[in-house]
Order: structure tokens, then C-alpha cells, then sequence
């Protein structure tokens, strides 16, 4: 009786010890990550229905680079921040009834078919949110906003075919051969949204994750004479990142 009184009272500590031994406190884990991804994406009038017919895009897929900084603030959350440098381009065919162009002193409209082209190089600066999902904290959900300076940007439209007038549905002149208009002066430097995504981690270093971004700016200079209506930038991002340097570990 008395050795297994000692063995209980023994015990207890020891059993307490071990259930604390599993209890890891969590540390902050600041990383540093190099990013390589690839972009698509273009603009999108707003409303819509302006163009006041059908439009096809075609999003060209370009390479993306950049540099990722983390910091694990809690086990289920993350702050985020990234520096990207990218392109972003998109062809697109439309064909448009009574689109209105604005000149100094005469107002056209153009019906028929015209072929666009627009290509952004800028620097991006997300900051964002994650928050990990599940037990094992490998997938995560994200949310923030981003800025993004223009370095040179195009943006050029082609009337192919139809017809233009001073008035809609009027017809004062035929187009049989492409007419180029060239925007890019009109277009503003810089941008801002929001963005959503997706990440997992792949191993403790490398991360895979999915971007989408919603531009507010519109893409023209206000109180421009040509659109009556705005483009805003549409990207989505698929990037992989690798943490070159990490501070703490969990």
C-alpha cells in the first residue's frame, strides 16, 4: 500500500510534466521570400453595357517577379506585404453599336467591328491578411488591398469595319480600312484595389498560392474627351514563393 501511494504521488508530476511538454508556445516567424508567378489579366469597361455590343478578350500570359515579406502574428494569422514587378496585356475584339468618341468639337459615333490592345509594366505592392485553415495550418485564405505604379503603358483601339456618325444609327462616313486611335498618353500611372487569394504551403519553405485583383481606378485621366464610359484592371496571379531567410522558428 504504501510503495503504490508513492508510485501515485510519484506519477503525477510526471504525467503533468509530459501533457505540458506537449504544449508548444507559439513563436513569430518573420520570413523573407523570393516570388516568381505568372499574371493574366487586362481591363473591363464599367458599365459593360456601354460598349453596346459583344467583346472577346484575349489575356496574354506573362511572367511575374518579386519579393515576399511574412510575419506570422498568431497561429491562425499571418501579416503579408510583396513588391512585384509584372506585365499585364490583353487583346480584345468587339463589335459595338453606337460607340461614342469625344473630340474637341464633334461628338462620332462608330458602329461595326474594332480590335483592341493594351499592355501595363508597373510595380505592385500588395499587403494583405492570411488566415490558416485546419488543423495542420497548411491552406490559408486571403484578403487585403494593393497599389500599383505604371512605368509604360499602351493603349490603342482599331476601327475595322462599319460605320461612323455625328449622330447614332446615322451614317455620314464608311470605314473599310483599320483607323488606329493611340490612348496610352491618357492613361494614369498608378492604381489601387483589392485582392483575394489563396495559398498552401508545399513544404516548410515553399509556397504555392492563387491572387485575384479588382482595380478602382478608372484606367483614363478624368475629364478625358474620348470615353464616356470607364476601364478598370482585372489580373488574376498564380506565384510560387520560396523563404530565403526566416527569423524564429515554430
Amino acid at each position: 500500500m504504501l510503495s503504490s501511494g508513492v508510485l501515485l504521488f510519484s506519477g503525477g508530476p510526471v504525467m503533468a510534466q509530459s501533457a505540458d511538454s506537449l504544449t508548444v508556445p507559439f513563436q513569430p516567424v518573420f520570413a523573407v521570400s523570393a516570388q516568381i508567378g505568372t499574371d493574366i489579366g487586362g481591363a473591363i469597361p464599367v458599365p459593360f453595357s456601354a460598349v453596346g455590343g459583344s467583346l472577346n478578350a484575349y489575356p496574354k500570359l506573362n511572367a511575374a517577379f518579386g519579393v515576399r515579406l511574412l510575419l506570422d502574428v498568431h497561429p491562425r494569422w499571418s501579416l503579408g506585404a510583396n513588391i512585384n514587378y509584372k506585365t499585364v496585356a490583353m487583346e480584345a475584339d468587339a463589335r459595338v453599336t453606337n460607340q461614342k468618341f469625344k473630340g474637341e468639337n464633334t461628338v462620332q459615333f462608330f458602329t461595326g467591328t474594332t480590335e483592341m490592345s493594351m499592355s501595363f509594366t508597373f510595380l505592385e505592392l500588395p499587403v494583405y491578411v492570411d488566415f490558416f485553415l485546419g488543423p495542420k495550418k497548411i491552406h490559408a485564405v486571403q484578403a487585403g488591398l494593393f497599389g500599383a505604379y505604371s512605368f509604360k503603358s499602351k493603349f490603342q483601339t482599331r476601327a475595322m469595319k462599319g460605320f461612323i456618325g455625328s449622330e447614332a444609327d446615322r451614317v455620314d462616313s464608311g470605314v473599310t480600312e483599320p483607323q488606329v486611335m493611340d490612348f496610352s498618353a491618357l492613361l494614369t500611372r498608378w492604381d489601387v484595389g483589392v485582392l483575394f487569394g489563396y495559398e498552401t504551403r508545399i513544404t516548410p519553405r515553399i509556397r504555392a498560392g492563387l491572387l485575384l485583383m479588382f482595380g478602382f481606378r478608372d484606367l483614363f485621366q478624368t475629364g478625358n474627351d474620348f470615353f464616356d464610359y470607364k476601364m478598370h484592371q482585372v489580373r488574376g496571379s498564380v506565384v510560387l514563393s520560396y523563404d530565403i531567410f526566416r527569423l524564429y522558428q515554430r
